[in-house]
């Protein structure tokens, strides 16, 4: 003889508590699976801003020493005009707004016929979600170019 739901008394309400239970169930798990995917999206947007600022600090390196081998090559000091702001170390970075990347070059010495510059960069990078308890947070790195 075949089971029905008349066969077996209170099978209909034990079906009905058990969906409320997969529901509850599911928003526990379900929430947890959430903040891991936003935070893993979050993680990769700021790996991907910090891996920017260092192609940004490398074309910064690149074009103080085209600057600086120009003004060797013009006879001038290798330190004339390296220091300040250096404008457009951020082209080769279209995913960074270039109005808030700050490139800065100090230092400039030259010993030896060698001269050294000091660069640093920073981005501020805002999380999209404040799941990590600020939302803006810097990002900077520092390079040195060297040339003769």
């Amino acid at each position: 003889m075949p089971w029905s739901a008349s066969a077996r008394p209170g099978a209909a309400r034990r079906r009905r508590a058990q969906a409320g239970a997969t529901s509850l169930e599911f928003a526990l798990v379900g929430s947890i699976l959430l903040s891991l995917l936003l935070g893993s999206i979050e993680m990769g947007r700021y790996m991907f801003t910090v891996e920017l600022v260092r192609v940004a600090a490398a074309e910064a390196v690149r074009l103080t020493t085209l600057r600086g081998s120009q003004n060797l090559n013009a006879g001038t000091a290798a330190c004339s005009g390296l220091s300040g702001n250096l404008s457009g170390a951020g082209h080769r970075t279209p995913f960074l707004d270039a109005n808030e990347l700050e490139v800065t070059m100090s230092g400039c010495t030259t010993a030896g016929g060698i001269t050294t510059v000091s660069i640093a960069v920073e981005y501020p990078f805002s999380f999209a979600v404040p799941f990590f308890g600020t939302t803006s947070r810097p990002v900077s790195e520092t390079a040195r170019a060297v040339f003769h």
